[in-house]
């Protein structure tokens, strides 16, 4: 059997959720605690106006719903520390600090501060933490989730810019002003390119190949069905008159609609133009009296002529006299130019002879753009020009065609030979066949036909290539520059975007980071007040057991220790 000393020291454990019921249960607090807290709070308010706040800064903080015992007790101690000597003839305290000594001492009477520090920890474990923890985790996330964002446009945004670098770095392109590089990059790469794809179809295994094909379609067509046709006339005329190197600009370029804009960027650029449209005075006024329109001197004009023909009248040449002057090649026209002097115009001396080309005009030597009084400008950017009569035919569509056409023909031919003398299964057929053959066509091996095949085939690759159509294009159609251009600058533009997108997030972040600054005090204040208020009720109950322990027990530990890990 237990002994006393074994009884006393047993704990006592209370349930959390049951401690306001336990408390009246085993008479504690009495019944209307509730009734006598709400007097207690209204006698707080009261308080709160005399309160002298400029003598402690804890006062200036203070909040008139979150008074509860504890703060009543620290500010009663407080203004006691402050004003000890303010007690009357019967030792009480007077002033402020008599009137929160009175309030603890309300709240003390029966017990009270206990009903309230269990309705204050209900609240706090039931509401109160719970949500200040899913408001600190709901930022968080959304932090991380901003941490991902920012990640994610910054990588598309260096995407970006890698594929704008390197579609520039393609194009031979700086990407400082994408179109007139583009013209500038088209206009060197291509004479290169096209001398070698000459080089190729003038080298020597582009010649056998030739021969070679046409040795065998000549082999191939009897005496009697006459002359064989002629084959890669376009390829032989190409090597025969080898086209011009000159390359310029179409004349898609020159529309007198587009001429304007062609080049704006490029003066954009340059920045070196010494006259501007804003600067010129053209000295034109909306006076009228300054203009003479000679109307009235044309009404008032008496009829020389006495043909009885008004001004204005519709003249018939039946109806004419023959009094009227006759003008020949050799009469002269007066106009009038004012009211005292005329200009004789001979109509024999005026030449109408006017061509497109005068050899005998000065003409200066510019080799760049020009300001708008003719001067060159400094330090100008590349401008292609326009020249029609050089310009090399390889940038046509159908002179190229014509070329592959052959080459592809070429290249049939040679794959199929290729094939035939490879083939194990036909071997012994063809050396029958070849036995036979031209002295000219059995001199060709594989090894001869293949290096004859690889030629054609980069000569065909030259000229088919995406970059080689692309410059050609460049060159030919401003509606494909303009593509082109506007398809680099997306590029561009969308790292742009990209990163003043990151401007949103960084005041998402700043607005996330104000929330989390104002969520967490706030949850770590419900904690510890519900710490404070787990032990002030544990050691006052321990005293009305007699020293025995008192543990409150339930999901307030649980909540508290989670908290602490966290």
């Amino acid at each position: 059997m237990q002994n006393q000393e074994d009884i006393q020291n047993l704990p006592i454990d209370i349930a959390f959720a049951r401690l306001g019921e336990w408390l009246i249960d085993r008479k504690r607090i009495p019944a209307d605690w509730r009734k006598r807290l709400t007097a207690v709070r209204a006698k707080i308010s009261s308080a709160l106006g005399s309160l002298p706040r400029d003598s402690n800064s804890y006062f200036q903080t203070l909040d008139r719903e979150g008074i509860d015992y504890m703060e009543a007790k620290r500010i009663y101690d407080i203004l006691l520390k402050s004003t000890p000597e303010s007690r009357n003839i019967f030792g009480r305290l007077s002033g402020a600090a008599g009137v929160w000594e009175a309030i603890v001492q309300a709240f003390e009477k029966d017990n009270i501060f206990l009903g309230e520090a269990a309705l204050i920890m209900a609240q706090n474990v039931n509401y109160e933490i719970p949500y200040q923890k899913k408001q600190v985790q709901k930022i968080q996330q959304q932090l991380a989730e901003l941490d991902r964002k920012e990640a994610d446009i910054k990588r598309n945004a260096a995407l970006s810019a890698a594929k704008y670098a390197e579609a520039c770095q393609e194009m031979g392109l700086q990407g400082n002003n994408v179109r007139l590089e583009l013209l500038e990059s088209a206009a060197n790469s291509l004479p290169s390119t096209f001398s070698r794809i000459l080089e190729v179809i003038h080298g020597d295994a582009a010649a056998q190949a030739i021969e070679y094909y046409k040795n065998f379609v000549k082999d191939l067509h009897s005496e009697k069905d006459g002359a064989s046709p002629a084959v890669l006339s376009n390829l032989q005329d190409t090597i025969e008159n080898p086209p011009s190197l000159s390359v310029s600009i179409g004349s898609d370029f020159f529309d007198s609609a587009n001429t304007a804009s062609v080049f704006a960027e490029q003066n954009d650029v340059s920045g070196s133009m010494a006259v501007g449209a804003d600067g010129i005075n053209w000295d034109i006024t909306l006076d009228s009296s300054q203009i003479d329109w000679d109307i009235g001197t044309i009404e008032e004009a008496e009829d020389a002529s006495n043909n009885g023909l008004g001004p204005y009248e519709m003249v018939n040449a039946d109806d004419i006299s023959e009094d009227f002057p006759q003008y020949s090649d050799e009469n002269v026209i007066q106009i009038p130019s004012s009211k005292e002097e005329t200009t004789d115009i001979g109509v024999c001396e005026i030449s109408w002879d006017v061509s497109v080309e005068s050899p005998h005009s000065e003409v200066k030597d510019v080799s760049g753009p020009q300001n708008a009084v003719g001067q060159p400008l400094a330090n100008a950017p590349f401008q292609p020009q326009h020249s029609a009569g050089d310009r090399s035919p390889l940038l046509e569509t159908d002179y190229r065609n014509r070329i592959l056409d052959d080459l592809f023909e070429i290249k049939a031919f040679l794959n199929q030979r290729l094939i035939e003398l490879t083939n194990q299964e036909t071997l012994s057929l063809h050396h029958q066949v070849q036995a036979v053959a031209p002295l000219v066509l059995q001199q060709y091996s594989p090894d001869v036909i293949q290096k004859m095949l690889t030629d054609i085939s980069m000569g065909i690759s030259l000229l088919t290539n995406r970059k080689t159509r692309d410059l050609i294009m460049i060159l030919n159609s401003r509606r494909f520059l303009d593509r082109l251009v506007e398809t680099l600058e997306e590029k561009k533009h969308h790292e742009s975007k990209l990163k003043d997108g990151l401007k949103g997030t960084y005041a998402r972040r700043m607005e996330l980071q104000n929330a989390m600054a104002s969520s967490w005090p706030k949850q770590e204040a419900a904690l510890t007040k519900t710490r404070e208020l787990k032990k002030l009720c544990e050691s006052t109950l321990s005293t009305m057991f007699n020293g025995r322990p008192v543990n409150i027990v339930g999901e307030i530990n649980t909540l508290l220790s989670s908290t602490v890990t966290a």
